[in-house]
């Protein structure tokens, strides 16, 4: 998270109320790039800021190549499954985000749709 307060220093605010509701501690890597999701389908996009989503992806992508594996399965997991279905939620969709995807993060994309396939809402999201 220290990474991604600092290039994308907007998320800063966001970043300390969520601290704060954890009582100053960290809950975890996943629930912390929840909140970098939620800051890019639902402050970034809808504001038009696209390229500092491309930023986002162009950073998801490299970590994708370069990062260790534990970085990367957060990178498709925390970041691109999450995205998928935050953004399934929003009037635009999740298919608002392909554009933005490099090579690395549309194949891991197109895994977790194969994956996905035909299973309901509440089995992807884990709600009833």
């Amino acid at each position: 998270m220290p990474r991604l307060i600092a290039e994308f220093p907007d998320l800063r605010d966001q970043w300390e109320k969520h601290l704060e509701s954890w009582e100053g501690k960290s809950p975890g890597s996943y629930i912390d790039i929840g909140l970098f999701v939620r800051f890019v389908v639902q402050d970034l996009y809808p504001s038009g800021k696209t390229e500092v989503v491309q930023r986002a992806f162009d950073l998801m992508e490299d970590w994708l190549k370069n990062g260790h594996v534990s970085v990367q399965q957060l990178v498709v997991i925390g970041f691109l499954e999450d995205l998928q279905n935050l953004a399934s939620q929003q009037p635009f969709g999740k298919d608002a985000f392909i554009p933005f995807l490099g090579p690395k993060s549309r194949e891991a994309w197109d895994d977790l749709e194969r994956f996905w396939a035909g299973k309901s809402a509440s089995e992807r999201t884990g709600n009833p």
